[in-house]
């Protein structure tokens, strides 16, 4: 995985992600792709030293609910609202698991597992 140090290239590794929403027959995650972009936009514009706390944690929630819709969309028997469905009900934890802790489980002590 490469190392990425700007928007576009953050974004970059999305491209196959959003490609997939484009032939899909809904708009419903096209629609909720931009508007998770546009809010990180709008984000990382307004992050400075007073806020950086306040809003990291919605930064990487961003991040998780759009990792998630690209774990999600190659599955072709998933619909566009059961995938948002999904997504919606499990990004807080995602970093979580993808640590390997389980639900139930209290991970260590970092702001990675400081989502909202």
């Amino acid at each position: 995985m490469p190392t990425f140090f700007t928007k576009e290239a953050y974004l970059e590794g999305f491209q196959s992600t959003f490609e997939e929403a484009e032939k899909r027959a809904s708009e419903d995650l096209k629609v909720y792709l931009n508007t998770q972009i546009q809010r990180l936009e709008t984000l990382v514009s307004q992050i400075c030293q007073e806020n950086f706390w306040e809003l990291l944690p919605e930064i990487l929630g961003i991040d998780a609910k759009m990792s998630l819709v690209a774990d999600l969309i190659d599955f072709d028997h998933c619909s566009d609202v059961e995938i948002l469905r999904i997504v919606e009900s499990d990004y807080l934890i995602y970093f979580k698991e993808l640590c390997g802790y389980k639900r139930s489980m209290d991970p260590k002590h970092s702001m990675i597992f400081n989502v909202v």
